[in-house]
């Protein structure tokens, strides 16, 4: 399972905190990424980023999922792995409630971000909002 912190350098004490509330059994195998970088493309996150709220990615690891099946005809129900859906569930409720009964706000100081991005070769970029694309025509590749 990997959380992070979205790219904000701040982030990672408070969700720290948190996370040392929760079970530890609800923590095997986290791996907490800080600060991390923000959401991108198609990310579920991305638009609280680009809006000045942080986002979070709370996630299962990918067992090869991305060069495998993500997005192909083999991307079938029977490859979730229930044990890990129902943790990252119970996880993501419980940081949810901690995060709401926190009195401090959650520092959004973004990070620096170098280099190119993997895919295209453009400089790294924070998200920006944009009109919604309601065709998949409209979305970039």
């Amino acid at each position: 399972m990997r959380l992070t912190a979205a790219g904000y350098i701040g982030a990672g004490g408070m969700l720290a905190d948190w996370l040392s509330r929760v079970p530890d059994g609800l923590k095997t195998d986290l791996r907490f990424d800080v600060p991390g970088f923000p959401g991108g493309g198609g990310s579920d996150f991305a638009s609280f980023d680009c809006a000045g709220a942080p986002g979070f990615s709370l996630g299962s690891l990918p067992w090869n999922y991305f060069l495998y099946t993500w997005h192909t005809n083999r991307d079938t129900f029977d490859k979730i792995v229930f044990d890990e859906v129902q943790r990252n569930a119970v996880l993501t409720a419980m940081l949810t409630y901690l995060a709401a009964e926190d009195p401090r706000t959650m520092p959004r100081d973004p990070r620096v971000l170098e280099g190119n991005d993997r895919r295209t070769g453009q400089p790294l970029t924070w998200p920006k909002c944009g009109e919604p694309q309601r065709k998949f025509s409209e979305y970039p590749r």
